[in-house]
């Protein structure tokens, strides 16, 4: 190792204590230690022992290798690394086409069956579709609103006008409310029979109930404007027009009769008294007396 001496034996063994500058204690004696160098050493713990030996092990890789696997000399090795890596790659990407992630826009390898077996792959570019925006759920229909005139089947209709003219005159009769109203609110309330308050409660005209406390059987839920809407449930659909005409001729509508048998003034005033919630109203009831001739009822 030359004249560097590097943890030999001599370094076991301390040097002679002297008296520290400045002691003015005159029974100052230093402290000597006695025995060999070697013994002095085998003395030491383990541990410290171990720890030399790595130390002297490190000085000598060090050496040999000229202080390459040295933590910093291996950080600019690393550096420079990257650096030459990028100069002498980074133009080649662009140039095979970029990365496997700009490849995803080819399609996967087709097969062309062709005469004798021969299959070819050809790949073909395939451009990216826009994925479409989900469809909004459509909103369930109101089966108790009213109808407009154009979703009224004329078949039906008129089906429902032979079936109920002859009750809408006798019901003018009895209590003075014209047959081409009570005709008109029945096409559009029930759909022309349709609809299924019609089919299961016998209710034509979208009569609801208010009592609080009714007796099983009275009225059912619906989904109309509130989910505690009750409509009443009627034996036949007599009942639901007497119970129509008795409603008419009574409370806030009794003043409708004033208007005798003219019935656009009998669909505004309906409209005006709040008989239903669609603004249209009295549009759709005017719509569907003209449109089947139903003022002729009302002479």
């Amino acid at each position: 190792m030359g004249k560097t001496k590097w943890y030999g034996e001599e370094d076991a063994i301390p040097p002679r204590m002297s008296r520290p500058a400045g002691t003015r204690n005159k029974n100052y004696k230093p402290i000597q230690i006695k025995g060999s160098a070697r013994q002095n050493i085998r003395l030491q713990p383990w541990w410290l022992r171990l720890q030399r030996s790595w130390l002297a092990l490190r000085f000598q890789a060090h050496r040999y290798t000229f202080g390459l696997f040295q933590k910093q000399t291996l950080l600019k090795l690393g550096v420079i690394s990257v650096f030459a890596y990028i100069l002498f790659t980074g133009g080649k990407a662009s140039e095979t086409g970029g990365s496997d992630a700009d490849m995803s826009s080819i399609s996967t390898e087709t097969t062309l069956d062709v005469a004798g077996g021969i299959g070819e792959t050809p790949k073909k570019a395939v451009k990216k579709v826009k994925q479409k925006p989900k469809a909004k759920p459509v909103k369930e229909k109101n089966t108790a609103a009213p109808v407009a005139v154009k979703d009224l089947v004329s078949g039906t209709a008129e089906d429902y006008i032979r079936r109920y003219n002859n009750i809408a005159r006798i019901e003018m009769e009895k209590f003075g409310i014209p047959a081409s109203i009570s005709l008109a609110q029945g096409l559009v309330e029930s759909r022309a029979g349709t609809s299924t308050l019609a089919r299961k409660n016998n209710n034509h005209f979208g009569i609801k109930c208010f009592s609080r406390n009714c007796p099983g059987g009275h009225c059912s839920n619906h989904n109309d404007d509130h989910h505690k809407d009750f409509f009443r449930i009627f034996g036949n659909p007599w009942e639901s027009w007497r119970a129509h005409s008795n409603m008419l001729a009574s409370g806030r509508y009794a003043k409708l009769k004033k208007h005798g048998n003219d019935y656009r003034k009998w669909a505004y005033g309906l409209k005006s008294v709040g008989y239903a919630t669609d603004g249209n109203y009295a549009e759709k009831l005017i719509g569907i007396i003209e449109r089947y001739e139903l003022y002729k009822y009302d002479r």
